[in-house]
């Protein structure tokens, strides 16, 4: 009688197990394990199987959507692979990506689901839409031709909390690979929410002849702390034969990569060149591997773009790798870096370009070798190549190579192959610590805008203009300039009472935390009214760096609040003194803000009344023994963040400032909502109704007749100058703010103080761990370093 197919399935799989396990690498792996030295167990499995001699299963690689993403209780990751069908009777004849889940750590997997915005696209002629990429090289194509993306490899990206996965486009004429043709790094983002790909765009490079065929396809990138992606790529002109590699930085928002720089050019004189690079970052060094039509390449970097000179990979005995034309990639652990390729020399002669079985061998990082004793093979050669692979960490303590069999040429199966997804599944002996986590990378690249963004200043006026046609050019003439935009800022404002210099600080209750003393004081933070805050001080002695942090309530920055909105005490417990304030009973009755003298007959906007209240509480710390007055800075999120720049602004003893997602320029946006009444648009009440401005709902007060002096809040932005600040850019704050904010770096040009205005950005308006790291870091390197980052 005939079996059932998941019988035989089941059966096949555990025949590979058997097989895997009388590896005489699998013994010698458990024993290193015993020594107390890094090591793994690796457990082999199917994901998906079955050939119908017509077409293959290719390019399966898996990217993982974290579960407290989806669901803040779950630890599952969702796990998403990847893989398209190959047409076996023509050379890389790719057709759309499919999509397959697993929800449950790999046991089981959803049936495959073809992704519709991968399907092929035609190039209809010129006076038609034209495809994603034809731009690159539209004199190449003809009408009729096709295009679709190929060498697929999704990987989260923590910064902006999104599956960014990257490969390249094929072009395609008579349903055969055009070999002079235009090629593009292509890109999607998963829409984790909806379970489905976004429409896939490409990088836009330079306009130079040799980015019009330039590709990252089977890579493997580095993402970088606060948004920035490393992507190695090869490149050349249409009509050369001979590749060269480099890596280029990229800044994701979430939903575009912005290209921003690119490292050296690297190559060989042989046949192609090189191709197909995969990067890691291992214990502060980057780490390249490359293909190349007779071997395998190694380099290596310090700051990821520069690379040394390309190196033939050898095993520590001295001998070569026998890796050819095929690629390699990494798998990185925070306590070892390990290789997995394929080699020549394993009984394997039979095997196309002799790409199977994948071994893996771990690497010396000093001699940039392969460690021979330590070689062993985690998925098994049966006749059919499985060189395009695979790597994904799913958790801490479990890394993934995927592979499918490639059922070419003709006939492998012979050998025992049937077009299965194989998942060989690493399971460590200790934690990876860097799992989850970004690569640090230096402050001031985020000093640096996207290329296309560089030079431009959308309709935001030059500070340095002066009424009479003239430019500030000196830092004298500045001082005068700014002299004036602060007086013209403080009158159109209102003018702040007298600041509140000395005064008596209640202590209401002290309790002993973990890292520091926590207590909760009363102070006068206007000439008639107190406010109640936390004071947090580090228990190691002073004087110490401090911070003031604003919300709506004070509770929220010492950890009482919504997640990622605790910078209080994160950075107490990096040791800072902190003090957290915030509006308690004005957020309570929704009037949010203060209002001088009163809110029947509000003086000053109320915005700048809250500026001069944190101007209060920084006296309060700059007071204190244990505090450098010199090293105060500010930081809030959302109406935190316009309380903080406001604050940092228009009171220039703040150190340094950090504002999450305000909106830092006038935007008729909801929540960029200048225009109420408790922010620049007061007016004695009854107040208008709430929302963006109408014909029949106008805005009223000082915020209408900002907007017809043609003023913005780039005036303000350089009142900072010279002092740092970082925008930490959100849904309220895209990428495009460089606009403005270039008009704030002219000034700093001015005054010999580059790199100090910074911008980092993500989708979502909430701040999350990534985002939040980069304000940590940056009051690290402007309040508790002397040099700039």
């Amino acid at each position: 009688m005939k079996q059932p197919s998941n019988f035989r399935w089941a059966v096949a799989n555990a025949a590979l197990l058997l097989a895997l396990m009388l590896e005489p690498g699998h013994a010698a792996a458990q024993e290193t394990g015993a020594n107390g030295q890094l090591d793994f167990a690796h457990e082999l499995t199917v994901a998906k199987s079955g050939f119908d001699g017509t077409m293959c299963w290719v390019h399966a690689r898996a990217g993982i959507v974290p579960g407290n993403v989806m669901r803040p209780e779950a630890e599952e990751p969702k796990v998403v692979m990847t893989a398209q069908k190959l047409l076996l009777s023509g050379s890389d004849v790719f057709y759309r990506l499919h999509q397959t889940t697993s929800r449950d750590g790999g046991q089981t997997w959803s049936d495959w689901v073809p992704i519709d915005s991968f399907a092929r696209e035609t190039h209809t002629g010129p006076d038609d839409p034209l495809p994603t990429g034809a731009d690159l090289g539209l004199k190449l194509l003809q009408p009729g031709d096709e295009t679709t993306v190929c060498d697929f490899s999704p990987q989260w990206h923590a910064a902006s909390q999104r599956l960014l996965g990257i490969g390249q486009t094929v072009w395609y004429r008579n349903n055969r690979v055009m070999h002079v043709r235009p090629r593009g790094i292509a890109y999607a983002v998963f829409d984790h929410r909806r379970n489905r790909w976004q429409r896939w765009k490409t990088v836009r490079l330079p306009d130079e002849p040799r980015f019009v065929s330039a590709g990252s396809g089977s890579q493997q990138r580095v993402d970088l702390v606060g948004g920035d992606v490393l992507i190695p790529f090869y490149f050349k002109r249409p009509e050369d034969k001979q590749f060269s590699s480099a890596v280029c930085r990229c800044r994701f928002d979430g939903e575009t990569l912005h290209f921003v720089d690119v490292g050296n050019a690297l190559t060989l004189p042989i046949k192609r060149g090189l191709y197909e690079p995969s990067i890691t970052h291992f214990k502060d060094r980057f780490y390249l591997t490359l293909r190349n039509d007779d071997g395998a390449y190694v380099s290596v970097s310090d700051d990821g773009l520069q690379y040394s000179e390309p190196r033939h990979w050898k095993f520590d005995d001295g001998t070569k790798l026998l890796n050819y034309n095929t690629q390699q990639h990494w798998v990185t652990h925070s306590d070892g870096l390990y290789l997995v390729y394929t080699r020549r020399g394993a009984d394997n002669d039979h095997v196309f370009r002799h790409r199977a079985p994948l071994f893996i061998a771990r690497v010396d990082p000093k001699s940039l070798t392969l460690l021979k004793g330590t070689e062993q093979i985690i998925v098994p050669q049966r006749g059919a190549r499985l060189g395009n692979f695979g790597v994904v960490d799913v958790s801490a303590d479990e890394t993934w190579v995927t592979a499918a069999e490639w059922m070419q040429p003709l006939g492998v199966e012979k050998h025992g192959s049937d077009n299965s997804i194989f998942i060989a599944k690493l399971h460590w002996n200790r934690p990876n610590k860097q799992f989850g986590q970004s690569t640090p990378t230096p402050l001031a690249r985020y000093a640096e805008p996207p290329a296309a963004l560089r030079d431009q200043t959308g309709n935001y006026r030059s500070v340095l203009a002066l009424n009479d046609g003239g430019t500030v050019e000196t830092a004298d003439g500045w001082l005068k300039r700014r002299e004036l935009l602060r007086r013209q800022w403080h009158s159109l404002l209102g003018q702040w009472p007298p600041l509140i210099t000395t005064q008596d600080i209640d202590i209401l209750a002290t309790e002993k935390l973990e890292n520091c003393t926590q207590s909760r004081i009363r102070f006068r933070w206007t000439p008639t009214e107190t406010t109640t805050g936390y004071l947090l001080v580090p228990n190691s002695p002073g004087p110490h760096p401090a911070v003031v942090t604003v919300f709506y309530e004070p509770e929220t920055a010492i950890g009482q609040g919504k997640p990622n909105r605790d910078f209080a005490l994160q950075l107490a417990r990096r040791g800072f003194v902190t003090l957290s304030i915030g509006t308690t009973d004005a957020s309570l009755a929704k009037t949010y803000s203060i209002y001088h003298p009163s809110i029947e007959n509000a003086s000053v906007q109320p915005l700048s009344m809250l500026a001069y209240a944190a101007a209060n509480a920084w006296h309060v710390l700059a007071n204190r023994p244990d505090v450098d007055e010199k090293r105060i800075g500010i930081v809030g999120h959302s109406f935190g963040g316009k309380w903080a720049m406001f604050a940092s602004c228009l009171f220039d003893r703040f150190a340094c400032a950090a504002w999450s997602d305000p909106g830092i320029v006038f935007d008729q946006r909801p929540s960029v909502n200048y225009w109420e009444p408790w922010y620049l648009g007061y007016h004695p009440k009854p107040w208008r109704d709430r929302g963006v401005p109408t014909a029949e709902n106008p805005a009223r007060g000082l915020y209408p007749q900002l907007l017809d002096q043609g003023r913005d809040l780039h005036e303000l932005h350089a009142l900072m100058a010279p002092r740092p600040f970082l925008v930490s850019g959100g849904s309220e704050d895209p990428i495009t703010r460089w606009q403005a904010l270039n008009r704030t770096r002219e000034v700093y040009r001015l005054l010999g103080a580059t790199g100090r205005v910074m911008m980092t950005n993500r989708p979502d308006h909430s701040p999350n761990d990534d985002s939040n790291e980069v304000i940590y870091r940056f009051f690290e390197n402007y309040l508790k370093q002397t040099q700039t980052p």
